[in-house]
């Protein structure tokens, strides 16, 4: 390759690569803004939510009345008895009713250490603990 023998022609290398310098900036900047195409997205089916208990409620219920309700409240509110100035979960509360399964389960079978909710895995047994579950997803609506 020979360097450029005159100015003006160094100048035109130079404003071509500054032309194309730009052009691939708003190329870019065309790319970056166009929505992306969310058809494919809409077509899709909604997995099952993760908060439906397969239990049986009516059963969750009556467990419920007996084991809960002291604290969490006829309709698990969190109005029971006051328990030492303790907060008490809401369990009729949106952020409650997100929660995964899973993790209420873990709630209700370990509790809440250093809180006043105790472990109920000595006198639930699994199947109850999912029937009390499926009666907590009740609350909520």
């Amino acid at each position: 390759m020979t360097a450029p023998k005159d100015r003006s022609s160094i100048l035109r290398r130079c404003s071509n690569l500054y032309c194309l310098g730009i052009g691939m900036i708003c190329a870019l900047a065309v790319w970056a803004t166009t929505p992306i195409d969310t058809t494919w997205a809409q077509n899709q089916s909604d997995p099952p939510p993760p908060t439906k208990a397969e239990g049986n409620a009516q059963t969750g219920k009556v467990l419920f009345e007996i084991h809960c309700v002291t604290c969490h409240g006829t309709k698990g509110r969190g109005d029971g008895l006051e328990i030492a100035g303790a907060t008490v979960a809401d369990l009729s509360s949106p952020t409650t009713q997100r929660k995964l399964n899973a993790d209420l389960l873990a709630t209700i079978h370990e509790g809440r250490p250093g809180k006043v909710m105790p472990s109920w895995k000595y006198r639930l047994s699994k199947a109850q603990s999912i029937d009390l579950l499926a009666y907590i997803r009740t609350l909520g609506k």
